[in-house]
């Protein structure tokens, strides 16, 4: 009776944090404009004019589907005709890395408005690490059906993970004021960091969802860049690491064997975190 009573109070606790923190998430962000505001073009730390500045309206757009999956999956804990064992699950095992996620999404965005750029960096690397302790104990990639993967792992994982990736490297531009020809050259190099990193998500854990939501925020990188500088290599890039994440994503999606790891994932590897 104790541990069913235990239980109820461990997941009663994880609901409210878990309202609590998005709610904090979604005050920074909207705040600051997700590390935007206030706008200062003449601070030799503008945010605005690196090789890895997004466009706003992407972002913005980004962040925004990123809540709307968040809060189904908050919402889904408290329907009562879903399967107690999935509200259990995605409370106990996913939920503490998703209260982690966003309040130190929320403590970032102060400090990056703030311009305390070195502990914005490192509130970013510790949550990345923070998401990936999540990605590998609990293979939410293997959720299964399309629905719940969706509503489990696109919400905390995988745009999570896409945008810490992002982050950490528009946060570390701003921080080492890469505006010159020299540091975009050096980013011409390191945006294929984006391409590698989700490649190798889809090749190895088929997890499209990752692919997906790279490919967005390398769309808006390109677009950002594109406004910024007509003539430069980096929003080339951008649109073709965009453009190949998107169909490898695809091809994830649809055809299911992007990679062999499919095939030879052991019986213990292939039990889902939720049916």
């Amino acid at each position: 009776m104790s541990s069913v009573q235990g239980t109820v109070n461990d997941i009663t606790s994880h609901k409210v944090t878990a309202i609590v923190s998005l709610a904090l998430s979604a005050y920074g962000n909207i705040r600051y404009l997700v590390g935007r505001s206030p706008f200062d073009h003449h601070s030799p730390f503008n945010v605005s004019n690196t090789p890895f500045s997004a466009n706003i309206i992407v972002t913005l757009t980004y962040w925004g589907l990123l809540y709307l999956l968040q809060i189904a999956f908050v919402a889904q804990i408290f329907i009562p005709n879903l399967e107690s064992s999935l509200r259990s699950d995605a409370t106990k095992h996913v939920g503490k890395h998703f209260t982690v996620f966003n309040i130190l999404s929320f403590v970032w965005s102060i400090l990056f408005a703030k311009k305390h750029f070195f502990w914005s960096e490192l509130i970013l690397i510790v949550n990345l690490f923070n998401i990936l302790a999540l990605y590998f104990n609990h293979k939410t990639y293997s959720i299964k059906p399309w629905s719940n993967l969706v509503l489990i792992h696109a919400s905390t994982v995988a745009f999570p993970l896409s945008w810490l990736l992002y982050a950490v490297f528009w946060n570390g531009a701003v921080l080492f004021h890469v505006h010159k020809f020299v540091g975009r050259v050096v980013s011409n190099v390191l945006i294929w960091d984006f391409l590698i990193v989700p490649g190798f998500f889809l090749v190895v854990y088929n997890d499209w969802a990752t692919g997906f939501s790279s490919s967005i925020l390398t769309f808006g990188l390109g677009l950002g860049q594109l406004l910024v500088k007509v003539f430069a290599l980096q929003w080339i890039f951008a649109f073709v690491i965009s453009a190949i994440l998107l169909v490898l994503s695809l091809v994830a999606a649809f055809n299911g064997n992007l990679g062999r790891r499919n095939i030879e994932l052991t019986d213990s590897e292939q039990a889902p975190l939720l049916e």
